[in-house]
């Protein structure tokens, strides 16, 4: 009994492998007889090792052939293919060629490949006007790392005006998936009070959460709620000095800047932050406004310290803005 059930189910599975191979076949016939797709599904095959032995040469041989009559599909996986020289010797330039055509007639997971490809140069020629304009498109049906981009383009301006509004906006609907890099920014933003309502309990709380992946923008805020009083540090040996330093060594001007207005508090040693190649604060203009005109520590230099107490006063320093309108008074007098 045991004997005739075994053989039962041995003439099943031939029954079963033949009826596979026929079926191969005949998809291969197809293939080969311009089907497109049995072309794409060949190509699937041969890629995931179903039905036949995995053959990253052959599914990319059946892609691209699919992709060249046009199959869409087909076009986004040779464009995955030569990307990554799965099958076939990397080019970035047909990466991009494969991934464009696909994404003009709508794939999304090609939309974002040229975003990409456009904003960092690879595979055809860096154009951030065009890497935003795919950014936004891909950034509107919710890709996270679009709308952290757009964020980006916002944040930094450039491309486009500055606009630390809309700047928030798409860094809101990054952070509500979770990115930590967006987390950063925005918590930067929130803190500055730049075009926005301040809220710092929001600033800490994303800030918070952004340096436990070693975020330096969040560990630079970070560092500021600790310095102001407005947070308190879970534990106590991690003092805002330290996190400045964090954010500083990770290549963050304005806490390279906090380190060297604490240094000439201390020691009267400016040469930290003449060295600086921004500056973010008032303070920071004025004390080296005051260097340049009385010449100590560095040549005299009396434009170059009206040049200072000017950007000083930009950013709201009273002692500039009062400076520079005693001497335009004292000017009228004249």
């Amino acid at each position: 009994m045991k004997t005739k059930t075994i053989k039962t189910i041995c003439l099943s599975l031939l029954l079963t492998l033949s009826c596979l191979t026929v079926k191969a076949q005949g998809l291969e016939i197809k293939a080969k007889n311009g089907n497109v797709s049995a072309m794409y599904e060949l190509a699937g095959q041969y890629y995931r090792g179903i039905g036949r032995l995995q053959d990253y040469k052959q599914a990319f041989i059946w892609y691209k052939q699919a992709a060249d009559k046009g199959n869409l599909e087909s076009c986004y996986l040779t464009g995955s293919m030569y990307e990554e020289g799965k099958g076939t010797t990397q080019n970035l330039t047909y990466a991009y060629n494969y991934y464009i055509k696909a994404a003009e007639r709508g794939h999304e997971k090609a939309q974002m490949k040229v975003a990409r490809m456009f904003d960092e140069g690879k595979g055809t020629s860096k154009s951030q006007s065009r890497a935003y304009l795919w950014y936004r498109l891909c950034a509107e049906r919710n890709e996270v790392y679009a709308q952290r981009r757009l964020g980006d383009y916002y944040f930094y301006g450039g491309l486009v005006n500055e606009d630390w509004g809309e700047a928030k906006y798409w860094y809101d609907k990054a952070v509500k998936q979770g990115d930590t890099l967006s987390m950063g920014n925005l918590a930067y933003i929130l803190y500055s009070g730049t075009s926005v309502a301040p809220d710092y309990e929001r600033a800490a709380l994303l800030s918070k959460v952004a340096i436990e992946v070693e975020n330096p923008l969040a560990q630079y805020v970070y560092a500021e709620l600790l310095d102001n009083g407005t947070i308190e540090h879970p534990t106590p040996q991690l003092t805002a000095l330290q996190f400045y330093r964090l954010a500083a060594n990770n290549g963050v001007e304005q806490a390279q800047e906090v380190l060297a207005l604490k240094k000439y508090k201390a020691t009267g040693d400016f040469l930290d932050l003449l060295s600086l190649e921004n500056l973010y604060r008032g303070e920071s203009y004025l004390i080296l406004a005051k260097q340049y005109e009385s010449g100590e520590g560095v040549k005299k230099n009396i434009k170059q310290a009206n040049k200072y107490y000017e950007k000083a006063a930009e950013l709201n320093n009273e002692e500039a803005i009062n400076y520079l309108n005693a001497k335009k008074s004292k000017k009228k007098r004249r």
